[in-house]
């Protein structure tokens, strides 16, 4: 039996303490309540963690940066994962998993990435960086009613619980604009090609914008492969929450940590 806590410590936990780990990053503005679907459905095999990142939730007294972030989990992989965990993310927690993995790849035993197979450099890095720098000064935000209708639409109408728990764990679209910052101009990509395990880049079908990128991702990867959830958009795990769990745990039934 799972045994899932709301944690002062700014994660949600699932299954057997000696398990292997599995870490869930969420993306901007939500939380980690949006990983709910997997942290119960994987806990059966694995030890299933679900961090908030600095800005968000728990942590949102933290200013959100990318090297914070990154830092944050490692350090959290270190303390609650034994040190090495299969690292799934999606959006902002996708390429956040990336650098991680770059920077940290003795604690990455695999990587599931989803939403984030798109670099913003040249022109798209430009814009990118202009949108932030409106946000940094108050020029131009999303305000929170609109954050919270948006986050809304995200969750489809049998998933009520977890919206309602996700919305009872706030929304942050005063991270918007720093979590821009940390993306523009970087080649991602490159990153991924440093790390040297196996990687699952797992799309939604209907993730156009997305991806347009993924045959770049793809041929950066050592080893790894793409598969995308059909009928599904960028945040495929609450879109097809069944089918994205079965693709990530064949995949790290594959990986042989």
């Amino acid at each position: 039996m799972s045994d899932v806590t709301d944690s002062e410590v700014a994660f949600d936990a699932a299954g057997p303490a000696g398990a292997p780990a599995v870490v869930l990053v969420h993306g901007s503005v939500v939380t980690r309540k949006m990983w709910l679907p997997q942290l119960e459905a994987l806990s059966d095999t694995y030890r299933v963690l679900a961090p908030d990142l600095p800005g968000h939730g728990a942590l949102a007294h933290l200013p959100f940066s990318f090297d914070a972030s990154v830092a944050m989990l490692a350090e959290f992989i270190r303390i609650e994962a034994a040190g090495r965990a299969l690292v799934a993310g999606v959006s902002l927690g996708g390429y956040l998993a990336i650098e991680l993995a770059a920077q940290h790849p003795d604690l990455v035993a695999g990587l599931v990435l989803t939403g984030c197979t798109l670099n913003f450099r040249g022109v798209m890095g430009l814009y990118l960086k202009a949108v932030a720098g409106l946000m940094a000064r108050g020029w131009l935000k999303q305000s929170y009613a609109q954050a919270e209708a948006r986050t809304r639409r995200m969750f489809p109408p049998e998933l009520d619980d977890v919206a309602e728990a996700q919305l009872a764990a706030g929304v942050y679209p005063e991270v918007l604009g720093p979590s821009f910052k940390g993306m523009a101009g970087k080649d991602f990509a490159a990153m991924l090609a440093r790390y040297p395990g196996p990687r699952l880049i797992l799309n939604g079908e209907r993730d156009g914008t997305v991806r347009r990128g993924e045959a770049q991702f793809l041929a950066a990867m050592q080893q790894g492969r793409a598969q995308a959830i059909p009928n599904a958009g960028h945040a495929c795990n609450l879109d097809q929450p069944e089918a994205y769990t079965l693709a990530v745990r064949e995949f790290a039934t594959a990986i042989g940590w």
